[in-house]
């Protein structure tokens, strides 16, 4: 896909997105050779806490500016203007630097893959340039510390901000865009119960609900006939509160799970699947929810924890629920887990939940595949060990690691994993299978750096 047609997307995309009364959440941090890192969010509800600031000096600009609400003609402007590489502010004109080739470089994760949720997502990526001088950054540093709001130096208000410091990275400076879908599934409401699947939807009162695309699935299901569109039966109701609320109640046949897909006219927003749990046919799933009810704990383990143990055990836990037969070791100096398949593969995996453990966790998990290699050619054993990086971020914050990772001859996996193997738990999985696609994928990937 070309820039110019992933530009065209996004905006046509975004303006049937976007609602009057958005909220805009803009972070920036800006060089006097222009922008280093800037992010822009639009969402249909505003934040919970305002926390907006700016502080400017010697050329340079960092802040956070929230506004709510805003018109959607001004939010459109703004991202028309961003895709050009050009953040306008209030009393701000900030520009992301060309690079060499004067093409700016567009990426949204969303057309890679087929993510389970998918909000609108652009990167804007422009030329890199050098870093300041020392002179410059503890001039700026030194600002940032006696400013109404201090921070202490860049390092502290980017990782504020969310933003990536241009002292830890070498990734060329970007804008992120991220727009929030203006109606979704809510989950919690949803139900599937004896071949009946309730479904409850919430709009921004301001988004015109027959753009809604709303496709099921059920299984086992019968022929075509588990195949339906429902977003005719869906029943919106009058706004209150600041929302729509739309209701869906469905008779099906043979209905053990619906598998449904959340459209606004040609973009997913949301893949979803909905349970009936009498009849959940995976045991393991079924053990281990008798004791940790709706696998509260292991999620919370696997997406919201910042315990690097308790991520390694909710990992472990997801495999096991996949099917997979994972030990966690005692031993210190060893992989995060070692995981069996049926079929007899070995794999060792590290996790990670921060970028800045990425290399030095790819280095270990290298070193320990290599050293049990080794350990099983020597006792006459197949020597072929897998090796997997497990880290918790999204696959676009650490896309510029990716290569690395090939070199190596290692399989990533990442949030966007975790999440969609949280929804395959339900029934028996084949994970040898699962393995060996994840390690096609890889060979394809090696094809492509070598050719």
């Amino acid at each position: 896909m070309t820039n110019d047609i992933r530009k065209t997307t996004f905006l046509q995309a975004a303006e049937a997105w976007v609602c009057n009364g958005y909220s805009l959440d803009v972070r920036f941090l800006a060089s006097p050779d222009g922008i280093m890192d800037a992010s822009i969010a639009l969402n249909p509800l505003p934040s919970e806490k305002d926390t907006s600031f700016q502080i400017d000096g010697d050329g340079w600009h960092v802040g956070h500016i929230q506004e709510f609400p805003r018109n959607k003609r001004v939010l459109l402007t703004l991202l028309s203007n961003a895709v050009d590489g050009v953040l306008t502010l209030p009393g701000k004109r900030l520009t992301l630097p060309l690079p060499e080739r004067a093409s700016l470089d567009l990426y949204s994760n969303t057309s890679h893959s087929e993510p389970w949720y998918s909000p609108l997502h652009l990167r804007i990526s422009g030329g890199r340039i050098p870093l300041p001088a020392q002179t410059q950054l503890r001039g700026f540093d030194n600002a940032l510390r006696v400013a109404n709001n201090p921070f202490d130096g860049i390092s502290d208000v980017t990782a504020w901000l969310g933003l990536v410091s241009p002292l830890a990275n070498s990734n060329p400076p970007s804008i992120n865009i991220h727009i929030g879908p203006p109606v979704d599934i809510i989950f919690e409401k949803c139900s599937l119960i004896d071949d009946r699947l309730q479904v409850t939807l919430h709009a921004h009162p301001k988004f015109n609900v027959n753009d809604v695309a709303l496709m099921i699935r059920t299984v086992p299901g019968a022929g075509l006939n588990a195949r339906q569109q429902i977003a005719s039966q869906i029943r919106w109701g009058r706004v209150k509160d600041g929302l729509r609320v739309g209701t869906a109640n469905i008779v099906l046949t043979h209905a053990d799970s619906v598998f449904g897909v959340l459209m606004i006219k040609s973009s997913p927003v949301r893949r979803q699947w909905f349970i009936d749990a009498t009849k959940a046919r995976n045991n393991r799933f079924l053990a281990i929810q008798h004791f940790d009810k709706d696998l509260r704990m292991v999620r919370n383990a696997l997406l919201e924890s910042a315990d690097s143990s308790k991520f390694e055990q909710g990992i472990a836990a997801l495999l096991f629920l996949l099917g997979f037969t994972p030990v966690i070791p005692i031993e210190t100096n060893s992989p995060d887990i070692v995981v069996t398949t049926p079929g007899g593969k070995l794999i060792v995996v590290e996790c990670t939940t921060r970028i800045a453990d990425f290399a030095s966790k790819l280095g270990k998990l290298v070193d320990r595949r290599g050293s049990l290699s080794k350990s099983l050619a020597s006792s006459g054993h197949p020597a072929s060990v897998f090796a997997v990086l497990v880290c918790r971020l999204p696959r676009d914050q650490i896309a510029a690691q990716v290569d690395q990772l090939a070199t190596h001859n290692a399989l990533l996996a990442t949030r966007e994993d975790i999440e969609s193997g949280l929804d395959k738990i339900r029934y028996p999985n084949d994970p040898d299978q699962m393995l060996d696609k994840a390690n096609a994928r890889l060979s394809n990937l090696m094809v492509r750096l070598n050719t």
